[in-house]
């Protein structure tokens, strides 16, 4: 027989236990400042929470520093950047042009020299003279205790000692710079071997346009050297300078005031009988204080020589009469000499007595 089964009674629910209410926090006290130099219990009232020192330095700087960038930034276009803007950058100047290679140098209306020889090799540039300003004029010093109401005029008097200062000439100087060149140098050389043929008549000088006794050697590597005559034209000498490397050579030739003149020569070192351009040349030469003139140089005076001779002390002897222009413009006797053919003795006549005096002249 089957067994019966037995239901099982059914077991009853647990009933859950009632979850436990969460305790409230503590909260916790502030905290209490802790006193130091300086520090003080809460003096003005700061709220709890409210972060004070370091921390609320850092938090200051942080929005200032924005400020200060923006003044930085500011300061600099106002017064860099803003003042270039409207400035404009000058054009950069274009590169010179080359000439076409010149014959003669031309200087001024009348006055032409052969130029140097160049014929289909390198570039030819004519260079613009520099202009040079004038020194500024500085007044005259004041005597101690000169008034000052004496040192001028009064309005609308003019001074009649005063002269109005002259024009400066305008230069007629022209210079030309060769580049490209095969050998500058031995070209300089053949070109001063021209030049100082009789038929031309120029001469190696120094700077004060005295003839070198012995002309120094050319260097083909590089130098300097000037050749100059005198011109046609009254009181004025053609120069040709020249300067040149083993790359260029630059020419530049002048119309100067003032004569080619030989070196003074003592009188003991002059023998023979002097021409009457050897004369000439001799006296130019000589310091004007040695005639009793005065003067930096001969230059200042215009020299005549007399046709003939005469005898002085039984020397053979031509007059030299020197003039030197005067504040009217006029030509005014400055001297009358003797030179002696030989070139030994030098004297000096006086006109009123009809005496002469020897001079002292170099030995």
């Amino acid at each position: 027989m089957k067994r019966e089964k037995k239901e099982k009674a059914p077991k009853p629910k647990k009933e859950k236990k009632p979850k436990k209410e969460k305790k409230p926090k503590k909260e916790k006290p502030p905290k209490k400042r802790k006193k130091g130099k300086g520090a003080a219990e809460n003096p003005e009232g700061i709220e709890e929470g409210v972060e004070t020192g370091k921390k609320g330095k850092k938090k200051l700087l942080l929005i200032l520093l924005p400020v200060l960038i923006l003044a930085v930034g500011a300061a600099v276009f106002f017064f860099v950047i803003r003042p270039k803007m409207g400035e404009k950058e000058p054009p950069e100047e274009p590169p010179p042009e080359p000439v076409e290679t010149p014959v003669m140098y031309q200087l001024g209306e009348e006055v032409q020299v052969h130029a140097l020889p160049v014929w289909g090799e390198g570039l030819v540039y004519l260079e613009e003279p520099e202009e040079e300003e004038p020194a500024p004029s500085e007044p005259p010093a004041k005597a101690d205790g000169e008034e000052a109401e004496n040192s001028g005029t009064a309005e609308g008097e003019e001074d009649a000692g005063e002269e109005e200062p002259a024009e400066p000439e305008e230069s007629v100087a022209v210079t030309y710079r060769y580049e490209g060149l095969n050998s500058p140098g031995t070209l300089v050389s053949v070109y001063t071997t021209l030049l100082t043929a009789k038929d031309v008549g120029f001469s190696q000088v120094n700077e004060e346009l005295v003839r070198f006794e012995e002309p120094p050697e050319l260097a083909v590597e590089g130098g300097s050297i000037c050749l100059a005559k005198n011109s046609e034209v009254e009181g004025k000498a053609i120069t040709i300078q020249m300067d040149w490397t083993e790359e260029l050579c630059t020419v530049t030739a002048d119309l100067v005031n003032g004569r080619v003149k030989n070196p003074p020569k003592p009188a003991s070192a002059v023998s023979g009988v002097l021409s009457a351009d050897e004369a000439l040349d001799y006296f130019n030469s000589l310091d004007p204080a040695v005639l009793g003139l005065t003067g930096s140089s001969m230059e200042e005076y215009t020299v005549y020589i007399q046709d003939g001779s005469v005898r002085i002390n039984d020397i053979p002897c031509v007059r030299i009469n020197a003039y030197r222009v005067n504040s009217q413009g006029t030509n005014e006797i400055g001297g009358n000499y003797f030179i002696s053919l030989d070139g030994a003795h030098l004297y000096e006549l006086d006109v009123a007595s009809n005496s002469v005096r020897e001079l002292e002249v170099p030995r």
